[in-house]
């Protein structure tokens, strides 16, 4: 009987106990009995964060540039060692590496979006915007972790409404929510707020329902977009209702500097003055 999954599952046990040294072992061990070069990568990656995390950055580094020495031909040596100069804030170096393997391996989905989200904490979301357009622009990709092109669009959504590009955001959350079943869509809140921006209260209160249909728990976040969404069709009344569930939920609540238009009538009114725990940001 083959032992390497029990090997793998003893090893990562032991990585969660903080055992290091012998997690690290035990991944060493396991590499005679396999010869998938997936496999092997993610242990080898797996004894490097080992010795990274006993304070080995020298042999650290060292089982890194042996992955990408021994496994040239396959992305993800490129994958792993990118995600250790990231933990280590070597940005550029992280980035000229993922781009180097996007054009050696075009369809290969966890590069495009391991760059995308570098590029975006980075805070360069117009370069993040366009590596994804770029993994779009292929004709086969391969799945990442599970994600595929209809997180792509989402995640576009996402970026292009960070840059205030309302119209791109509601088209990419639209093309990503016709790729699958409504009840998987997992941005119905996000598109709230691009049709509250493209001044369609109706279709944002439909997309806010919606949400709290499939996630079924509310939280003030939520709340306040509902709310936003009743003033907008002048129904002060349940938008009233709406902050006040939001209120009860942390005896406080936070507005942004884009809700004090929908709200006006809740300020003419005096509404606020009846809740003690409101914080304003600054327009």
């Amino acid at each position: 009987m083959n032992p390497f999954f029990s090997l793998i599952r003893e090893a990562k046990q032991l990585e969660e106990e903080k055992d290091f040294t012998r997690a690290f072992n035990l991944y060493a061990e396991s590499e005679a009995y396999t010869k998938d070069e997936s496999a092997l990568i993610k242990i080898k990656a797996k004894k490097a964060w080992c010795l990274y995390s006993v304070g080995n950055p020298k042999e650290t580094e060292t089982v890194f540039q042996d992955i990408i020495q021994n496994y040239p031909s396959h992305p993800l040596s490129i994958t792993v060692y990118s995600r250790y100069l990231i933990k280590l804030k070597k940005f550029k170096s992280a980035k000229v590496l993922l781009q180097k393997s996007i054009l050696q391996f075009p369809s290969y989905l966890e590069n495009y979006l391991l760059l995308a989200s570098l590029l975006k904490d980075m805070e360069r979301s117009e370069e993040a915007i366009e590596v994804l357009k770029q993994a779009l622009s292929q004709e086969h990709l391969s799945n990442g972790r599970g994600i595929d092109r209809k997180d792509i669009w989402a995640e576009l959504g996402s970026l292009y409404f960070s840059r205030g590009d309302f119209n791109s955001a509601l088209a990419s959350l639209k093309k990503s929510l016709k790729m699958v079943e409504p009840e998987e869509f997992l941005h119905y809140d996000l598109l709230a707020l691009c049709y509250l921006d493209a001044e369609d209260p109706e279709n944002a209160l439909s997309s806010i329902r919606t949400h709290i249909e499939y996630c079924k728990e509310i939280d003030p976040e939520t709340l306040i977009i509902l709310a936003r969404a009743h003033c907008r069709l002048g129904k002060v009344d349940e938008a009233a209702n709406n902050l006040i569930q939001a209120y009860s939920i942390e005896d406080s609540l936070y507005l942004k500097a884009a809700d004090f238009i929908d709200f006006a009538p809740l300020l003419r009114n005096g509404f606020f003055t009846t809740l003690e725990n409101i914080e304003w940001e600054e327009p």
